[in-house]
């Protein structure tokens, strides 16, 4: 929590490695849930998402939590405009000095491992439906506390547990009934979302109520 304060507080005084430092952290997520909403459009929309969230950093007030809240607030924010628009197209404008110091891929072949498995993750839950998928992507994968996916989503905490139980639940379900050798396996897809860990924390295999 001390590093992200001093990473916010430098990056808001426009040090580029300090927001490196944000972007490394929060960008794999988001652009997860970026991909599970826009598909290919997702690498535009998270840099998009980027660039409102640094001509806004100044005004920022929160911690690490409320950082990741606003950020994929943003991120749903530019998604609804992209869907209203109809704007498959939109041409992204990242200007700012802060964007010269994002970081370039370093291992290839890691790097390609990682994103094989996150691809047959992403895949199980692109699968889902909408609400369930985004409700998973944003209490699981993002790691956002109920109330703030309830807000993000405009519904009540309750209904965001049911979704997440039920998305898990399917999830769980799929990952049970892949054969052996299949492309999408348990041994590729849990190690990107961990959804057996997931269902057991949330109570999977138990009711669940509101």
């Amino acid at each position: 929590m001390d590093d992200f304060k001093a990473s916010l507080r430098a990056a808001k005084r426009g040090d580029q490695d300090a927001f490196a430092r944000l972007w490394r952290q929060f960008q794999p997520g988001l652009l997860r849930y970026l991909r599970v909403k826009a598909g290919p459009a997702a690498e535009d929309l998270a840099a998009d998402t980027w660039f409102r969230v640094v001509r806004a950093l100044p005004t920022f007030e929160g911690d690490e939590s409320g950082f990741r809240g606003w950020l994929f607030t943003t991120a749903r924010n530019r998604l609804t405009d992209w869907y209203r628009k109809g704007s498959r197209h939109d041409e992204v404008v990242c200007e700012g000095s802060l964007f010269t110091a994002l970081p370039a891929t370093s291992d290839v072949e890691s790097d390609a491992e990682e994103h094989s498995a996150t691809d047959a993750a992403l895949a199980l839950i692109s699968g889902l439906p909408a609400d369930q998928a985004e409700a998973v992507m944003l209490r699981i994968v993002a790691g956002l506390d109920v109330s703030m996916v309830a807000s993000i989503m405009e519904r009540s905490p309750g209904s965001v547990r049911v979704l997440c139980h039920r998305g898990l639940r399917c999830l769980e379900r799929s990952l049970a009934a892949e054969p052996v050798g299949a492309g999408v396996g348990a041994d590729r897809a849990v190690p990107a979302l961990p959804v057996q860990a997931a269902g057991a924390r949330y109570g999977m295999g138990r009711r669940q109520h509101g």
